[in-house]
């Protein structure tokens, strides 16, 4: 690979880089160590963060795949950077591709100390060489292989995820009238009256110290009021970490029924709130801890999901394309976003950077990729068509295969886990299961007691149903081969049309949701098949348009129509 996904400026201040500058150099005319040093831990930064996105891409070089865009290229006597653009592709002026990444926070900390220590040293003769120096500025280019950047490697999560560990705690909020307000002044307007106090009239001691010596001598001084302490010692930051690390701990026991255990975090795309009003798309990837969010603005987000900052790693703009739905690849390399409007998709390829327009294939005279799937085994994407059809695309080379039509229009379409079966389900109630090798019907049977099918998913023993009434039917695999099979359970618990079915990554929760009501959600367990009573309580969750469970089943996903991505914590399960 010629270049990597994008540029990541860690350092993007300017007022930093002029004091980098304007640092002062030794009488032998060489440079000074502290500046070298901070240079090396600059780069060194830099490159932790893109391996631990991208494996071993060197965050030395950059990408921009816009068309107005020019490449530059600067500088200097240890330290370059460049950026390319690609050739251009289909239609290309269409996108904009918006990269940011960055700890200020800690860059400012970095930069105090850097300071100090030329303030100190300035003046000084440094007869040290730089030849180690110079040397490790290579070091990206000569690890930065094919074979490493083919795909996107298993997440680094716990060393690269929380690069602000380390750093000392400090007071949420400080008020610097506190500092003017005395005793002496507090005590004057008691309602007792001037002058009955004691030393409590006289004492100049700050009252805001006076009020906390007198609550630890009463209490003592809880934890996390201690700020002599490191951050990655609060409570809250070592909850974030134990969840977000992807340690091997798996679940603890079964789920239980009726109550489930989860947390409000911060939203998703609490960085950006622009990928449009309604959110039709909260995907997380397969293998790192980033999550996707699409909407019908045209635009689709990358973060980087840790819980509690979900910093924005990128912002991909499609000019005049209203995204209805967007997924990532099974293997984890590509963004495929469609829409309703258009009888075309973008794919966009994360690893070169690109993004590719796919027209519709020319023996299909409508086509539309408002809504699709992707098979488990990544080999097919079934899109949605029009007048019963469903159209088959190759996942890898994006060339149309052939299609397959139902009696009554198609309203949804999930793959099996195994993806050796397509299911489908029409407006006329019917469910249709398929074989994706031959292409023919296997089976079909009417949604019992259904008028209009509405959504579908389905987990290693079961499949779910919904309808346009609100109905969720859930079958057992094993019986649907029958004519008529019966469902195992039936939900009444929602009274608008289903929209959003949705199993967890272990099959034991199911996600149902409408979005023409607000806070239309509930949450099955299994294999109870009871619904958990206390979800979503009393939440204002507005209208949901789209679910989905990170890959550990621990982060649930809900993209509603006032553009947020909300985020849950779901504390039975460890993993991500």
């Amino acid at each position: 690979m010629d270049q990597p996904l994008f540029f990541i400026d860690t350092n993007p201040d300017d007022e930093i880089k002029e004091t980098i500058v304007v640092a002062p150099e030794n009488v032998l005319g060489k440079e000074d160590p502290a500046i070298a040093e901070k240079r090396r831990k600059k780069k060194e930064m830099e490159r932790n963060l893109s391996k631990f996105l991208f494996g071993a891409i060197s965050a030395d070089e950059g990408v921009d795949v816009g068309k107005d865009k020019e490449a530059s290229e600067e500088s200097d006597s240890d330290d370059s950077e460049g950026t390319s653009s690609d050739e251009s592709v289909e239609d290309l002026d269409d996108v904009d591709i918006d990269n940011e990444v960055g700890d200020e926070d800690k860059e400012d900390v970095e930069i105090e100390e850097f300071e100090a220590q030329v303030d100190s040293e300035a003046g000084s003769e440094v007869n040290e060489d730089k030849e180690d120096i110079d040397g490790t500025d290579n070091t990206d280019s000569e690890s930065d292989t094919e074979n490493d950047a083919e795909k996107l490697p298993e997440d680094i999560y716990g060393n690269n995820l929380y690069l602000r560990r380390g750093k000392k705690r400090k007071a949420a909020w400080k008020d610097d009238a506190d500092e003017k307000v005395l005793v002496k002044d507090v005590a004057a307007n008691f309602k007792k009256g001037l002058g009955k106090h004691g030393s409590k009239d006289e004492s100049s001691e700050k009252y805001g110290k006076a009020v906390e010596r007198k609550f630890i001598s009463l209490v003592g001084e809880p934890s996390w009021a201690k700020l002599d302490q490191d951050a990655e010692q609060d409570s809250d930051e070592e909850f974030f970490r134990e969840t977000t690390d992807l340690l091997d701990k798996g679940r603890v026991g079964d789920l239980k029924r009726e109550i489930i255990e989860f947390r409000k975090l911060k939203d998703m795309n609490n960085e950006t709130y622009n990928e449009g009003t309604v959110i039709r798309s909260t995907e997380f990837h397969p293998t790192s801890t980033v999550g996707l969010v699409a909407g019908l603005s045209g635009t689709a987000s990358i973060f980087q999901v840790d819980g509690k900052f979900n910093p924005k790693i990128q912002t991909i703009n499609f000019k005049d394309f209203p995204i209805k739905t967007a997924k990532f690849s099974v293997d984890g390399n590509e963004v495929i976003a469609g829409s309703q409007f258009h009888t075309y998709f973008y794919v966009y390829d994360m690893i070169a950077g690109k993004v590719i327009k796919i027209k519709s294939p020319r023996q299909i005279e409508e086509f539309s990729s408002q809504r699709f799937d992707i098979s488990p085994d990544g080999k097919i994407i079934a899109f949605k068509g029009r007048f019963g059809s469903i159209h088959l695309v190759s996942a890898r080379t994006k060339e149309y295969i052939r299609s397959i039509k139902m009696n009554d229009e198609c309203q949804a379409l999930k793959f099996s886990k195994s993806g050796a079966q397509l299911y489908t389900h029409g407006e006329g109630g019917e469910v249709y299961v398929w074989d994706t090798r031959s292409s023919l019907c296997v089976n079909k049977f009417v949604d019992d007691g259904c008028i209009a099918g509405s959504a579908l998913a389905v987990n290693s023993s079961y499949l779910a149903t919904g309808s346009s009434e609100g109905v969720v039917n859930i079958y057992n695999l094993a019986k649907i081969d029958k004519p008529n099979p019966s469902p195992d359970k039936v939900i009444l618990n929602l009274t608008t049309q289903i929209n959003q079915l949705r199993f967890n990554p272990t099959g034991e929760i199911l996600a149902l949701s409408s979005e023409l009501k607000d806070t239309a959600i509930k949450l099955v367990h299994f294999p109870s098949k009871t619904v958990f009573s206390n979800f979503p309580g009393t939440l204002n969750l507005n209208k949901i348009n789209s679910v989905d469970f990170s890959p550990g089943g621990g982060y649930l996903s809900l993209g509603n129509n006032k553009g947020a991505a909300l985020l849950y914590r779901l504390k039975h399960y460890k993993d991500y």
